[in-house]
């Protein structure tokens, strides 16, 4: 299941699917593309999205393997395997806008892959993360003190194109403010406590479309 945040996006997911679709095919791999889309007023709150888009896909199907995916991320390089090896696995380790080298040592964002067990031991993400930036860290940080461990391939076969777009406006000494409100409280905070309505879910030619809306009040 590949699951991909999203809002307001309208000008990459095109780009996004031309690319990732024959990319996946080749690899020859059974797949399906969950679009979450926060339809709300609410800012966006991308961790939640991807606890909602793992649950949403369970319904539908009994995936064992979620690739959690950045709209704005293309893989350049099919030995990029989208699979879900035993451990947690970070794949856009050498993104082109970072000149191709791992921005820092703990970085776990753009696209991760893990079994549905590993995510279910984590509870998730934070679902306080409203805005764009850290939520990342808090995943990374999840998973280590889970024991497991986060793998990834080289430099030279985890690369990334990102479509280009207008960079989203990030409030980072709020957000590591909330990073640290929210450290020893994964049991209590993520799979286990997310709030949202389903507006509308459709399966489209490329992609499933999940429209929700995000309930903050419960969130928070």
């Amino acid at each position: 299941a590949i699951i991909v945040p999203f809002r307001n996006r309208d000008e990459q997911l095109p780009v996004f699917l031309t690319n990732i679709h024959p990319f996946l095919i080749r690899q020859n791999i059974h797949y399906k593309i969950y679009i979450v889309n926060q339809a709300d007023s609410n800012e966006f709150n991308r961790a939640m999205l991807m606890n909602i888009g793992f649950k949403e896909a369970l319904k539908d199907s009994n995936w064992t393997c979620f690739v959690f995916h950045d709209v704005d991320h293309i893989p350049e390089d099919e030995r990029n395997l989208y699979s879900c090896p035993d451990q947690p696995r970070h794949m856009a380790v050498a993104v082109d806008k970072w000149n191709y080298t791992l921005i820092y040592q703990r970085y776990f964002g753009g696209v991760i892959a893990m079994r549905r067990e590993h995510f279910e031991k984590i509870n998730g993400v934070s679902n306080k993360f409203w805005g764009w930036g850290v939520e990342d860290d808090d995943m990374y940080r999840r998973v280590v003190t889970n024991g497991l461990n986060i793998t990834r391939y080289t430099t030279e076969i985890a690369r990334y194109t990102t479509i280009k777009h207008a960079p989203a406006k990030r409030n980072y000494p709020e957000q590591r403010k909330i990073l640290a409100a929210v450290r020893g409280r994964s049991e209590l905070d993520g799979l286990s406590n997310m709030s949202y309505s389903v507006l509308s879910s459709e399966c489209e030619s490329l992609f499933t479309n999940i429209t929700v809306a995000l309930n903050r009040t419960t969130a928070e």
